[in-house]
């Protein structure tokens, strides 16, 4: 039905836009992702009781739960931003399920997981684009994922790679490593006040910043803090739609070529 193509069209203009002002502005708005996903449970909603397909009149909700499922653990490993979440969310309550032209997974058109199809295409289609990214930056003796900046150079809205805290009067560093919030998770040290929190999806708050450069003008602190340094999503997840909706899964067509 016709119908089901308007989903496909939001979704397309949607990585468009979302594509041009995280490249251009490094945010994707929250007007454009909220009312997206406002309108992808309202349109299944709609949808499936019209037709009487009750149990799809779900799968905006469905397909959005589990994009921000997938996308809250993303960002909790330091791999996403906000807007990648709110964006991968939008795109599940718009595609929870979508017959592709060419080789669509099952599962992505009879039950709402076509988000699972978008991200693997996203991940796939990346992957050239980011050995070469990490072979540079290599080369150019920088990190692919962190760099080191000085405090007096730090800007709001930075996000930490290691936790400053205070304890006892005393200004202490805590760097979780290659395993992120999972080290995190299961271990760190006590602290009366932390003041870089590499949780905190908005990054360093301006009175923070402000914080840490008077420690460093004291001398309680040295005048560096390693940052995550960002890499935009967007594109691979706009990838990962227009492969989805013109052809199908990626991954799905390896497999089908292994077998």
């Amino acid at each position: 039905m016709w119908l089901e193509l308007i989903p496909a069209g939001l979704a397309l203009g949607a990585v468009i836009i979302a594509n041009y002002t995280d490249l251009k502005d490094r945010i994707i708005p929250n007007k454009l992702t909220f009312s997206l996903i406002g309108f992808g449970i309202v349109f299944y909603l709609a949808f499936g009781i019209s037709s009487g397909e009750f149990v799809r009149a779900f799968y905006g909700v469905i397909g959005a739960s589990i994009a921000f499922g997938i996308g809250y653990v993303m960002w909790l490993t330091g791999g996403w931003a906000g807007g990648d979440v709110k964006l991968f969310t939008a795109l599940g309550a718009l595609l929870p399920a979508y017959e592709a032209p060419y080789l669509a997974p099952p599962y992505s058109v009879n039950y709402p997981l076509f988000p699972l199809t978008i991200l693997f295409n996203g991940i796939i289609a990346a992957i050239p684009f980011l050995l070469i990214y990490v072979a540079v930056s290599r080369a150019m003796g920088r990190g692919a994922f962190y760099e080191t900046v000085k405090i007096s150079e730090l800007k709001e809205g930075m996000i930490p790679a290691e936790i400053i805290y205070e304890k006892n009067g005393k200004i202490k560093r805590y760097d979780s490593g290659y395993f992120g919030f999972l080290s995190r998770a299961f271990g760190t040290p006590e602290w009366d006040r932390q003041l870089a929190n590499p949780d905190r999806a908005a990054g360093i708050s301006r009175y923070y910043v402000g914080v840490l450069r008077r420690m460093v003008r004291e001398g309680k602190l040295k005048d560096r803090i390693k940052i995550k340094k960002g890499m935009p999503f967007a594109p691979a997840l706009g990838a990962g739609v227009f492969i989805g909706i013109f052809y199908g899964g990626l991954y799905w067509g390896l497999l089908t070529l292994l077998a």
